[in-house]
């Protein structure tokens, strides 16, 4: 912390030099002040170095002087160089006394022996300048031949004047005094918060350099403020041959690619130079570097809050104070999903064979003539569960090779229900859940029955599957300005927060599901989504966790206008 600057160049070393040289200046103002009087008696009243006294005076004031620069202070007893501005009294009084003068304008000499013991340490210092004052033009008053009014008047005033300006400079010596202290308690509190901040800043250093994430931390201006060792290994692979690895990943001739591994992610598109425009997102896949050393890395960037800034333009955030970047190293990862996906569509492939044998075999019992009605029903409910798990496989297929078809027709969306409801009503029998359904009468809509009755199988099954016993599961359905709504709603396990922003995950199934012992594959919201999407509509997730979840869908009346104007086919990806 850096000192107030004082008007005096020498005041801030004036304590770093010795004590010798410190009386020596403290008793220079007076002897210099001495030098313009006698200049002054030497142009205007020569006579005056004929006085004895005078001339005593001025060879005293020399001695005086010499002694402060002589005599070794150090060596002698604390405080023994206060003796110098008591004999300075004398040497006033001295003065005083040759010029014969009553209130004459010598006696003001008397404020530099005054503000030196003012500023002392000394405990009598305001009581000795007053005494010292006193005396100073008490002798010259007493040696005199008459003592007159001005006398009187000058024996009075002055010691008055000289204890007046004795106290004001104690009180502010004390005040600069205390304002010093003040000031070093600052500097010492200040000293203790630096070191903590220094050990604080190496702390976080030393985490996160000891992290297998890299971490990229930029100010609200954009400026990248700090990068982690990981990072910095990140960046040399991404580093073209001769050319210097930029931890940023920002540089143009950095060799990073999209999510696709192939197509090259231009500086914009990539994650520190979206953070620093304050965007927040998760999950953004992007390889770096090229041949076998190639890996792939999965973005996060999160605001940090901030006070408002200060700045202005495109750069700017009034509640942001900057961003943080987390790049993870997600290479296996990637490779273990696309095994999976290979596994899957390899079992998928296997169990369509017997799966295929047995719809043959129900189709043949269903024609048989003889078949008992009750016998016949039980086989068409299996029959057509059968067809549903073909279908399932098939889209464990779709979801692999990324292909799902939809073919659109006029339907009543309050049948698909029913049919939902059908297939359903034994799993929620053995739990004694009820299907309470609340859908209108009619409810017709251009879509594919198949497909939007495989939304409503995954929904129902989600719902009685997630749901405790003897409980309820609604399904409402109605029409709104243009628009099919479905509406299935639980009072099962439910969700938190972070597991709602995943539900649509491929693979995912959240905790309350994990810890339910209920069985899934983490596909079927997935294909959900995809269909209603591949629909036009939108569908929607409200839940609490341990409060139940309801699930929206949103279906335009014209779905092959709704696909046709968002520019889609009926043979659809992105799975």
């Amino acid at each position: 912390m850096h000192r107030p600057r004082t008007q005096l160049p020498f005041a801030e070393s004036f304590h770093s030099i010795g004590l010798r040289a410190r009386v020596v200046l403290c008793q220079l103002p007076l002897v210099s002040c001495m030098l313009v009087v006698a200049a002054v008696f030497a142009l205007v009243e020569p006579a005056m170095f004929a006085n004895p006294w005078f001339r005593l005076c001025l060879l005293l004031h020399a001695v005086v002087l010499a002694l402060c620069a002589l005599i070794p202070w150090e060596r002698l007893p604390v405080r023994s160089f206060h003796i110098i501005p008591i004999i300075d009294f004398a040497l006033i009084a001295l003065l005083l006394h040759a010029d014969g003068e009553a209130l004459s304008g010598l006696g003001m000499l008397l404020v530099f022996p005054v503000i030196w013991l003012s500023v002392s340490v000394l405990k009598s210092r305001i009581l000795i300048s007053f005494a010292g004052s006193l005396l100073a033009v008490l002798v010259p008053v007493l040696l005199s031949e008459a003592v007159n009014t001005p006398h009187l008047l000058r024996l009075v005033l002055a010691p008055v004047i000289m204890l007046a300006i004795s106290v004001s400079v104690h009180i502010v010596a004390n005040n600069l005094e205390f304002q010093r202290a003040q000031i070093a308690a600052a500097e010492a509190e200040l000293h203790k918060v630096l070191q903590a901040s220094r050990e604080r800043e190496q702390l976080l250093h030393a985490v996160v350099d000891s992290i297998d994430v890299g971490l990229v931390a930029v100010d609200s201006r954009g400026a990248v403020t700090l990068v982690n060792r990981q990072q910095e290994e990140f960046a040399v692979r991404a580093s073209a041959p001769g050319c210097e690895a930029a931890p940023d990943l920002q540089a143009e001739q950095s060799k990073i690619y999209d999510d696709d591994s192939v197509t090259p992610l231009p500086p914009e598109a990539r994650a520190v130079y979206k953070a620093s425009r304050t965007e927040e997102f998760s999950g953004q896949i992007m390889w770096l570097g090229e041949g076998a050393q190639r890996i792939a890395l999965s973005a996060t960037a999160r605001k940090i809050s901030g006070h408002q800034a200060s700045i202005s333009g495109p750069l700017a955030d009034a509640e942001s104070a900057g961003s943080v970047v987390l790049f993870k190293d997600v290479t296996d990862q990637l490779a273990a999903l696309a095994a999976k996906d290979d596994f899957m569509s390899g079992i998928s492939h296997e169990l369509r064979t017997p799966l295929t044998s047995i719809l043959a075999y129900v189709d043949l019992a269903l024609e048989h003539p003889d078949l008992p009605g009750q016998v016949a029903k039980h086989l068409a409910v299996a029959d057509r569960n059968a067809e549903r798990l073909l279908e399932l496989i098939s889209d464990f297929l779709s979801s692999s090779a990324g292909t799902l078809e939809i073919q659109t027709e006029a339907a009543d969306l309050a049948d698909v229900v029913q049919r939902s409801m059908l297939s359903a009503a034994a799993g929620a029998a053995a739990k004694g859940i009820a299907l309470v359904n609340e859908v209108d009468r009619e409810l017709p809509a251009d879509v594919d029955p198949g497909r939007m009755t495989q939304v409503m199988d995954n929904l129902l099954s989600n719902a009685v599957k997630y749901s405790p016993r003897d409980s309820i599961v609604r399904i409402r359905g109605w029409q709104d300005q243009g628009t099919s709504v479905l509406e299935v709603e639980d009072t099962g396990y439910g969700m938190d927060a972070a597991d709602q922003r995943r539900v649509f995950d491929r693979y995912f199934r959240s905790s309350s599901a994990r810890s339910s012992g209920a069985h899934g594959t983490g596909l079927g919201l997935v294909v959900t989504k995809e269909i209603v999407n591949r629909h036009g509509g939108t569908i929607e997730v409200a839940s609490r966790l341990g409060a139940g979840t309801k699930v929206t869908v949103k279906l335009p009346t014209d779905v092959q206008r709704a696909t046709r104007d968002a520019g889609r086919s009926t043979v659809v990806g992105d799975l």
